[in-house]
């Protein structure tokens, strides 16, 4: 077969997909942005952009995934295509019901350590999925963030040689989804509630010593700040201080070192529960890119990958993967799930 059959080959399969396939609009939505993709039912992306939100509000947000989505639609499907042959699947950083769409909590952090602080927010009992259904006429599904990433990582990651694992999104909190003999697990898993320190920080729950007492964006950054008394612009800024020749530098180590422990206990938990052969941890590139004076990043995985210590021996052949957090790939994973849930399109392993 030479190029141009190829070619053609291709235009015809998406010509026939146009008249006879379904297609998903993945959404993710994280504070104050959207990022929307458009998939077919052979799970390649076909669309995609992004847009920042002024509010948090939640009917501001419905309308503005609405409109997101629609204007998807009506770009690379055409203002014609029929409404019955599209899904919506948005995906959140909170616990959902996904059998209702309804997301349960969705709230942002009581001190995001910026100067400017965003307005905040709260969402409780919030039917996402029925109200968006009833803006588009469309299907919906809406699940939570590290699900997205672990439909996308059993579709088109470590899924094509693992039937059971597990997938930790390191964000401004934890969170974690798994899949198990094949199929993901789709209940509500506070992976960053889990408590691994006897006597830690109190974390943003109210509980003490959640691994979310140590991990994330926030707690991280709170960690260095109680450690060195510097006032800290964020993540980066902390990771910076760390890998400097600052004589507090260690001290901000040190931070990074507890935190990778926290994540190697929470590892342990869902080695001793589910037995997962592989782990993928996602989180932001300066996190998990070790080398040469990346003192943060070589304390946080050299403690991580120490999981083995912390669980049963017949537990410990587990393989961690690491990746830098793409927001397409959360959208893209959001989509699959809606295509599976709202047209039982399932795919194989690309």
């Amino acid at each position: 077969m030479n190029v141009n059959d190829g070619k053609v080959r291709q235009v015809l399969r998406r010509s026939y997909e146009l008249d006879h396939g379904h297609y998903a609009v993945g959404v993710e939505l994280q504070p104050y942005k959207l990022t929307g993709v458009v998939v077919g039912s052979d799970g390649v992306v076909i669309a995609r952009t992004r847009r920042h939100l002024t509010v948090m509000e939640s009917a501001e947000v419905v309308q503005r995934v609405a409109e997101m989505a629609g204007r998807l639609m009506d770009d690379r499907l055409g203002c014609a295509f029929p409404r019955e042959r599209v899904c919506v699947g948005v995906q959140v950083g909170g616990p959902v019901d996904p059998d209702t769409g309804t997301v349960l909590h969705l709230v942002n952090g009581p001190d995001d350590h910026r100067h400017e602080k965003p307005p905040p927010y709260e969402w409780v009992d919030v039917p996402l999925g029925a109200e968006l259904a009833f803006k588009m006429g469309c299907a919906t599904s809406v699940e939570n963030d590290a699900h997205a990433f672990a439909a996308y990582e059993q579709s088109l990651g470590v899924g094509s040689g693992s039937a059971t694992f597990g997938v930790v999104l390191v964000r401004d909190g934890v969170g974690a989804g798994m899949v198990v003999r094949g199929e993901r697990i789709s209940v509500p898993m506070e992976f960053g509630h889990l408590q691994v320190w006897q006597r830690g920080r109190i974390c943003d729950c109210g509980m003490r010593g959640c691994i979310e007492s140590q991990v994330g964006n926030r707690a991280l950054t709170a960690v260095v700040k109680e450690l060195t008394g510097r006032e800290l612009d964020g993540l980066e800024a902390a990771i910076a201080l760390a890998d400097s020749n600052d004589p507090q530098a260690r001290q901000a180590a040190a931070a990074f070192r507890k935190a990778g422990t926290s994540i190697a206990r929470g590892i342990a938990t869902l080695l001793t529960t589910f037995g997962p052969s592989h782990v993928v941890i996602y989180a932001a590139e300066d996190l998990i890119s070790g080398g040469p004076g990346r003192r943060a990043a070589n304390s946080f995985l050299h403690a991580m990958r120490r999981f083995p210590a912390h669980t049963f021996h017949i537990s410990r052949d587990c393989h961690i993967v690491t990746k830098p957090l793409d927001a397409v790939r959360g959208a893209h994973g959001a989509a699959l799930i809606a295509l599976q849930s709202c047209f039982g399109v399932r795919l194989r392993h690309r």
